[in-house]
């Protein structure tokens, strides 16, 4: 029998009726979500559970320090008395904390690591999970789309390492990452939903992360995606800023001079052939004709849905967009900073390059989501223009739909 529950602070009289239940002897798995920790529920559970998930919000930490929380550490002694593990969701922890629960993680089959990174060494980590002897399952989610991205440095690689996994998904994952993590004894392919390059990435790094995933991983590799189209949750690059910044601050640079934005969407391109990739995101950059050209280069024809954010994309950037990746039919742009006729400049170019030819273009769809108001332009105003646009295109009858978020 499985349990979830969703406790509150102040949920007494649900926690003393899963006390009740954790006596059930045929109680195998729990999910305990959203809460504090219920520490006399966890204490009532008997030691035959084969199943644990903890929501990413039970580490918690001392306020503006990386001290855990009386609360989690007491988590993490019960947790340690469940030996029959085979299945384990917790927070991203430190190898100290997985030192804490290793009695229950001996049997660990399926592991899934989530929530925000605390500041660990990750090469002890790793080595930790690679001396699991059964674990062959390896779920690593380390952030949000929406929070600054926090990196699992390693200091030395672990790609050629004996290794038991035969599965490996993540949420997030760097190339750094990809690069130093051994691939070779999967028996599916490496996943991961965002690919975050930051300041500290380069080109050669980008390179090693497409060698090891492309060459050295038999299962090969796969771009996921957990989210309907529009919704946000399409597979993306991330480009990270170097500091939190604001909504005009965009990636300029990785670890080096040479480390352009264009030179690591050319990198990029082997990971960008993944199959099934059908729709992508790209965030973070200032987009102009040259890096238009290059996305155009390294875009493979298979993926037909685009989406840049968090950026901007000048006048000449939206038409040499459309010559460029001229198979697109559905483009989304979310929270970038572009000027209305832009849009429509896109979709007469997208129209005009095959007119007479009698075939209509591939472009379907333009989404705008909350587009950036220039500080000289009133919330009504900017409303306005770009509702005079959505109804221009409609217009022309090209067969192209403009919707608008705010």
């Amino acid at each position: 029998m499985e349990v979830n529950a969703l406790f509150r602070t102040d949920d007494r009289d649900a926690t003393i009726q899963l006390q009740q239940l954790a006596g059930l002897p045929s109680l195998s798995s729990v999910s305990l979500l959203d809460s504090s920790c219920p520490t006399l529920f966890l204490n009532a559970l008997g030691t035959q559970l084969t199943g644990l998930h903890l929501d990413a919000s039970y580490r918690e930490v001392q306020p503006g320090t990386q001290t855990p929380t009386p609360a989690w550490l007491a988590t993490l002694q019960h947790t340690a008395r469940f030996t029959a593990l085979q299945s384990l969701t917790i927070s991203c922890v430190t190898s100290e904390e997985l030192g804490t629960v290793a009695p229950a993680v001996r049997q660990l089959r399926r592991l899934h690591l989530n929530g925000p990174l605390p500041d660990v060494d990750g090469d002890a980590v790793v080595e930790r999970l690679l001396n699991l002897p059964h674990l062959t399952s390896l779920r690593w989610d380390s952030g949000h789309v929406h929070t600054p991205f926090q990196r699992m440095a390693l200091q030395r690689s672990h790609a050629s390492s004996p290794c038991r996994w035969k599965e490996l998904l993540f949420g997030f994952v760097t190339p750094h990452q990809l690069a130093r993590l051994p691939l070779h004894s999967l028996t599916s392919p490496v996943s991961w939903q965002y690919l975050v390059v930051d300041e500290r990435s380069s080109v050669a790094e980008v390179q090693a992360a497409a060698d090891n995933a492309t060459r050295r991983c038999p299962a090969g590799w796969l771009w996921r995606s957990e989210g309907a189209a529009g919704s946000g949750m399409w597979p993306s690059v991330l480009l990270a800023r170097p500091t939190r910044g604001d909504m005009v601050t965009w990636f300029t640079r990785g670890a080096g001079e040479g480390d352009t934005p264009a030179a690591l969407l050319r990198a990029l391109q082997p990971l960008l052939a993944g199959p099934g990739l059908t729709q992508l995101g790209v965030a973070g950059l200032a987009w102009d004709v040259e890096l238009v050209r290059v996305l155009g280069q390294v875009w493979p024809r298979t993926c037909t849905g685009l989406g840049l954010a968090r950026g901007s994309l000048s006048l000449p950037a939206c038409l040499h967009l459309a010559a460029s990746i001229s198979w697109v039919q559905a483009l989304h742009l979310i929270d970038m900073a572009l000027h209305p006729q832009g849009v429509m400049a896109y979709v007469a170019a997208a129209a005009g390059r095959v007119q007479g030819t009698g075939v209509g273009p591939a472009l379907t769809s333009v989404c705008v989501v909350r587009p950036v108001r220039p500080e000289d332009r009133s919330e009504e105003a900017w409303r306005e223009a770009w509702e005079e646009v959505r109804q221009a295109v409609e217009s022309m009858s090209v067969g192209v739909e403009v919707e608008l978020h705010w």
